[in-house]
């Protein structure tokens, strides 16, 4: 008789992983669809891949117990206990955060939520919006650990490993060819590259993200293309940092102008706000949400601005420092002794008093250490932990303001974050997850108009630069089961809204694509402040009215791996930037062409298009190349000198 004892404790491993498998594919989302659109295409190809990698983690413990004797034995049974039930914590964990956030489980994710259990109420929350996944999935882990146990315990060991020793050779050899035909099943049963993403097991993303350190140790050969295509300088080390020479004659001579001369800035980040929902050209949505409405139609209004990604400290990273996100990882987190000079820093030395106020703990995603070194004034109170709260809360930080400087204010909502739970006051919440969206806009935008009362009341009134955007979007139903074939960097993650408003901007509607890193380069165009920056987008407010042309580069996402490319009225998508796929090309009209009777459901993505294949080639060589020379530069600190 073989000795098959290793066999059946990587048969067990395999059972486990696929009865989380049948639970991540089988069952809906938090958002009410089904998790892809193909089940067939996903669950055998990540069941093989998985099968190999458990076969492999028995093989090893197998070959380990041709040297280990006596009580040896006992310990080695003990770590492949240990390692089984680890592996299978950790393959759960990634299918979770799969569901809720449709990213892989990675060294970054872990470096950024690390703390998230300090937020409790927020964390309970989303607990609560699906617990019974939650329930099931660790009822399945602890069920197959369970197995794990009972099974060492009733086998005698010592009676298998009496078998013969060819007999031992053999059955290793089988057990290394099936656990070789497994793992390697990723690269040749059909592979995808954009399924390859969603589909590869955890210890595979954890050994890219470690390589992908070691290859970003020297300059990508497309460094050259993609600076050039990133709009920096080939001619200095650190190609976006634009130094002005006369920054101090700038700030001085902006302190010493009247207080009515140096506006008021109030920049709002929504939550979740999903660019199709909040589309205020589109009259049902503007009354549902009429505060939102009114200050569009008064404002410099992009109902096609996008993030440079997602989740929330993503979009953080844009609007904040003015950059790129990472293709792989949370740069904010990831590598945070990043040198980097934040829009609220710069006005900080124009002598603004700069205030942020936080709906969701900012310990949740690792930011409190940035809000901390970008703002006078940081606050997040649990009791606040509602649009409203937060409303009545800006109007006492407001009123009792420094009298003689500006004000930077930064207003973070929370209420619009899944589950979108809102106070007890507000009545039950709706069992469909739309409705319960909707609901909660229209919460955040009663907030936005006690905000905007306040300060149409003030003496400041007719001095106040307003500007809104939103931190991500959120797919609905039907974009969920589409990722694999658009990825993540799609409208359903990035899409948001920008506006300002303001002393000398003409109201109206530009569809040019926009970015939210155009904030941080636009607020300095419009105090006229020479001051030195890494800022990588473009001053939309160099055009204030419609009588003048300006330039609007193609605007950039990345999210998990995944890519997005917006130019005019064309979108190139990319999943898997690191594959060898070619985009995806689609088109956006400049009107809304979408089911607008349906605010949530009613867009899934743009309409496909033909492009020369020429075009897609080139287009997707710039991209990629451009994927690689942000990650050397970040990785390599390359954004802005060290202050002397």
């Amino acid at each position: 008789m073989f000795h098959w004892y290793w066999f059946w404790y990587g048969l067990i491993l395999i059972v486990g992983r696929f009865s989380l498998l049948l639970s991540l594919y089988c069952l809906k989302t938090p958002y009410g669809g089904a998790f892809v659109d193909r089940i067939d295409k996903f669950l055998w190809h990540t069941l093989y891949v998985e099968s190999g990698v458990c076969m492999a983690l028995a093989t090893f413990f197998y070959a380990i117990s041709f040297f280990v004797r006596g009580k040896g034995i006992q310990i080695l049974k003990i770590i492949s206990i240990i390692f089984g039930s680890l592996y299978l914590i950790l393959a759960g964990t990634d299918d979770e955060i799969m569901r809720w956030m449709s990213q892989k489980l990675s060294l970054s994710f872990i470096s950024t939520y690390i703390l998230a259990f300090s937020d409790t109420e927020l964390a309970s929350n989303i607990f609560w919006g699906d617990a019974s996944h939650f329930l099931l999935t660790v009822g399945i882990v602890t069920f197959f650990t369970a197995a794990l146990v009972f099974f060492t315990i009733k086998k005698k060991q010592n009676n298998f490993f009496a078998a013969p020793y060819k007999k031992n050779i053999l059955s290793l050899s089988i057990m290394f060819i099936l656990a070789v035909v497994g793992c390697t099943s990723f690269w040749w049963y059909n592979p995808v590259s954009r399924r390859q993403v969603r589909i590869k097991p955890v210890i595979y993303s954890f050994t890219d993200n470690f390589l992908e350190i070691l290859k970003t140790r020297n300059p990508p050969a497309d460094y050259h293309e993609g600076v050039i295509a990133l709009r920096g300088n080939l001619d200095q080390e650190y190609p976006f940092w634009k130094e002005a020479k006369n920054e101090k004659a700038s700030l001085d001579a902006f302190k010493k102008k009247p207080l009515e001369e140096r506006p008021d800035i109030i920049l709002f980040t929504i939550e979740s706000l999903r660019g199709w929902t909040n589309d205020m050209r589109v009259e049902e949505n503007c009354k549902r949400t009429p505060h939102l409405c009114e200050l569009a139609k008064n404002s410099l209004y992009f109902p096609y601005a996008y993030s440079v990604g997602s989740p929330s400290i993503e979009g953080l990273l844009g609007i904040m420092e003015g950059v790129l996100s990472l293709p792989h990882h949370v740069l904010l987190n990831s590598y945070p002794n990043t040198q980097m000079r934040s829009i609220s820093e710069i006005l900080r030395d124009a002598n603004y008093h700069t205030e942020v106020l936080i709906g969701s703990d900012p310990y949740f995603d690792n930011g409190m250490v940035w809000f901390q070194k970008w703002f006078d004034y940081v606050e997040y109170n649990p009791e606040n932990h509602s649009d409203v709260a937060m409303a009545h809360r800006f109007i006492e930080h407001y009123n009792t303001r420094p009298k003689d400087k500006p004000l930077f204010y930064h207003w973070m909502s929370c209420s619009m974050h899944i589950p979108f739970d809102l106070p007890e006051d507000m009545g039950p919440k709706p069992d469909d997850i739309d409705e319960a969206y909707l609901r909660a806009e229209a919460y955040m935008d009663s907030a936005l108009g006690i905000i905007m009362d306040e300060v149409a009341k003030s003496p400041r009134a007719n001095n106040t630069l307003f500007i809104l955007t939103g931190d991500h979007s959120l797919p609905n139903s039907e974009q969920m089961p589409t990722v694999e074939r658009v990825g993540q960097a799609s409208d359903a993650f990035t899409w948001v809204s920008l506006l300002f408003a303001g002393p000398g901007i003409e109201p109206r509607t530009d569809t040019h694509p926009v970015s939210q890193g155009d904030i941080a380069p636009s607020i300095i165009g419009y105090l006229d402040l020479e001051v030195s920056n890494h800022f990588m987008g473009t001053d939309l407010l160099s055009c204030r009215d419609s009588s003048c042309t300006m330039e609007f580069p193609p605007v950039y996402s990345f999210r998990g791996g995944d890519m997005g490319l917006r130019d005019d009225s064309l979108t190139f998508l990319l999943p898997n930037v690191e594959g060898k796929d070619p985009a995806l090309v689609l088109k956006k009209d400049h009107e809304p062409t979408w089911n607008t009777a349906s605010p949530v459901e009613g867009f899934v993505n743009e309409q496909p298009t033909e492009v020369s294949r020429e075009e897609i080639l080139k287009t997707t060589a710039t991209m990629r190349a451009i994927s690689n020379t942000w990650k050397y530069i970040v990785y390599r600190n390359k954004l802005m000198p060290t202050k002397e």
